[in-house]
């Protein structure tokens, strides 16, 4: 895409308003996720609408709230210091990982994306009033409203999926903005539970919770028609993770769930779904085989990994078929653990596991665990699952 004259009116807009409306900005960035999509050249560097957005949004806020931001953030560094250490590990092992990569100039533009730029965006949030944030949850609701339509409105159509996805009509599956299909399940699966708690935070039908009754049906049925069983594997979690959390439905829910698991592995009628679920259907066994192979590589590589944006180029002499099938080499192993530990070492594994087991117990054990808190743990919970099969 040009850096054309559209581009620049809408940034003078974003600025106009970021200056104006710190609030408004926030949420037309969240509600706006999918402009990464949205690439073009400044000069020599690549960027995204997304980018340039949030460039805007760090500077501006930076200008005006520079004396807040860093009152509050000195008060979390002293409240959580063990989580702003595994952060900076983490920082750490991603910048390292650039000079052990074997493309920098690609390596600084993941590192850039995907590590820099959303640690960021999540201390500025953090160092802000929260009537700055009070709607953002909506904003990502909104977000993932439309992109549920539009994967919806992709089934039937055929619109922007790409032609690999829709050649063969048995595994036809929708992509929405993303390019692939398990982009889909991977925005929609975490924010099932933050359409739940809305619904309940407001108590009473205004247009917030209208956002967030109308995403529940349309993010399932987006994320069915990607089949997406990863995403869907973590919508089932987190149901029965929101109805376990109260006393009432807990003994149902357990009975339930066995019930489920009991037909799932007796009745003939479910054998393709069982199929799928251990793995033994073709797309199971591809991930097995990048897991096998990814898992062969950590062993001569443990301490560095691949380095960032190396993992494609790296792993093909440890390649291998798949029940003597050639497959295609991926741009990552299609497991969170193994990206974060391919990409940034045995450190950034260990800072990663760090910052989750620190959220966990000071969310469950050093705070009471009030709802807000437990939808929160839910929806990294939701994440993690859907990462198990797939890279966020």
């Amino acid at each position: 895409m040009e850096f054309n004259i559209l581009t620049i009116i809408y940034l003078i807009f974003f600025s106009v308003l970021v200056w104006r409306r710190f609030d408004y900005a926030l949420f037309l960035f969240l509600v706006l996720l999918p402009s990464y999509v949205l690439r073009f050249q400044i000069g020599p560097l690549p960027t995204t609408l997304l980018e340039l957005q949030f460039a805007l949004i760090f500077i501006i806020g930076i200008v005006r709230f520079h004396q807040q931001i860093f009152n509050q953030l000195k008060h979390y560094f002293k409240k959580y210091f063990y989580f702003f250490l595994f952060l900076l590990l983490f920082i750490t092992a991603s910048t390292i990982s650039i000079f052990t990569s074997a493309d920098i100039t690609r390596a600084l533009g993941e590192w850039k994306a995907f590590f820099i730029e959303p640690i960021l965006f999540f201390l500025l949030l953090l160092g802000l009033d929260k009537k700055y944030s009070k709607k953002l949850i909506t904003a990502l609701l909104i977000s993932g409203l439309l992109t549920s339509i539009l994967a919806i409105y992709q089934h039937f159509t055929g619109f922007m999926v790409p032609y690999a996805f829709w050649t063969n009509q048995s595994t036809y599956r929708v992509t929405a903005w993303y390019g692939f299909p398990n982009g889909v399940g991977l925005f929609l699966a975490p924010l099932f539970a933050l359409a739940i708690y809305n619904i309940f935070k407001y108590k009473k039908i205004n247009w917030q919770t209208t956002i967030a009754i109308l995403f529940i049906p349309t993010s399932i049925l987006a994320i069915f028609f990607a089949k997406s069983t990863g995403a869907l594997i973590a919508v089932a979690g987190t149901i029965f993770l929101l109805l376990f959390f109260y006393k009432k439905t807990r003994i149902v829910t357990v009975f339930l769930t066995i019930l489920a698991f009991v037909l799932l592995f007796s009745l003939p009628q479910l054998a393709s779904v069982k199929t799928e679920l251990t793995m033994q259907d073709r797309s199971g066994q591809i991930r097995l085989g990048i897991w096998r192979e990814t898992l062969t590589f950590l062993k001569d590589h443990p301490i560095a990994g691949s380095g960032l944006a190396s993992y494609s180029l790296r792993i093909v002499p440890y390649h291998q078929k798949v029940n003597g099938e050639n497959i295609e080499i991926f741009h990552h192993p299609h497991n969170i653990f193994l990206t974060i530990w391919i990409n940034t070492g045995i450190l950034g594994l260990l800072a990663f596991l760090g910052i989750l087991l620190n959220i966990f117990y000071t969310n469950i054990f050093k705070k009471k665990l009030t709802a807000q808190n437990y939808i929160v743990l839910v929806s990294l919970i939701s994440l993690l699952i859907t990462g198990l099969v797939d890279s966020p």
